[in-house]
């Protein structure tokens, strides 16, 4: 068998080109694996980012954003201001946040409340709510009563003169009619005294006993809601 003999330079030619070959091998299977290793990087990155967006929790909503909120869903302000009761002037009282509000009724007494909405209100303290008319110029109270913008009266003064001078059972009473017409004084035979006032429908009220009377016999007998009665003094 003829064997193949080589120069010592053609040996070191090849042989340098072998580790040439090597080495770009080398070289080409590092760069493909820093792609790889940058493609998967990305992709990870991508991952987390999309599970940090979906775990995230949502924004926080300020209490200056909650506050706002709960003012356009419940404004009271338009109903800030004088309002009337049978012609006796009442008052709403609307605070900042344009929900709770207090009011006050003819006789002074305020009572703490709220907003629902812009048409509907709510005394707890008083167990009575409130509708306001679509034009925001009445308010219809559960209780019976009604709240007017104006003083405008929804009946006439009643012509029948009740103050002076009464009687319960022999035992003196009194009613002093103010100068309105509509408002009075009353004060029981033991000497007790409460304010009252006349309603539309010629009806007398005394809430703070939670009484109502009825004149009749032109006006010489007063028929109380608690069953008692009131008599005009008999000239003999």
């Amino acid at each position: 068998m003829k064997m193949m003999s080589i120069t010592t330079k053609e040996y070191l030619k090849r042989t340098t080109n072998h580790g040439r070959a090597k080495s770009a091998a080398a070289i080409s299977v590092f760069l493909i694996a820093a792609t790889l290793a940058g493609c998967a990087g990305q992709f990870n990155a991508s991952t987390l980012t999309a599970q940090a967006r979906v775990n995230s929790p949502p924004a926080f909503l300020s209490a200056s954003n909650l506050s706002l909120g709960a003012t356009d869903r419940g404004s009271a302000a338009g109903l800030d201001g004088r309002w009337y009761h049978d012609g006796a002037p009442t008052r709403i009282l609307v605070a900042p946040d344009g929900r709770s509000i207090t009011i006050v009724n003819e006789f002074g007494k305020s009572s703490d409340g709220y907003a629902a909405d812009p048409r509907n209100l709510a005394i707890p303290s008083l167990g009575i709510t409130g509708k306001v008319s679509k034009d925001g110029r009445r308010i219809s109270w559960t209780n019976g009563t009604e709240w007017r913008r104006d003083s405008s009266m929804p009946g006439p003064i009643p012509t029948v003169n009740i103050g002076g001078r009464w009687f319960r059972n022999g035992q003196p009473t009194s009613i002093d009619v103010a100068r309105d017409g509509r408002n009075f004084t009353i004060v029981q035979e033991l000497g007790l005294r409460a304010n009252g006032r006349i309603t539309g429908n010629g009806e007398l009220a005394v809430p703070a006993w939670g009484v109502t009377g009825r004149v009749t016999q032109n006006g010489q007998r007063i028929k109380w809601s608690n069953g008692t009665e009131w008599t005009r003094p008999r000239l003999f």
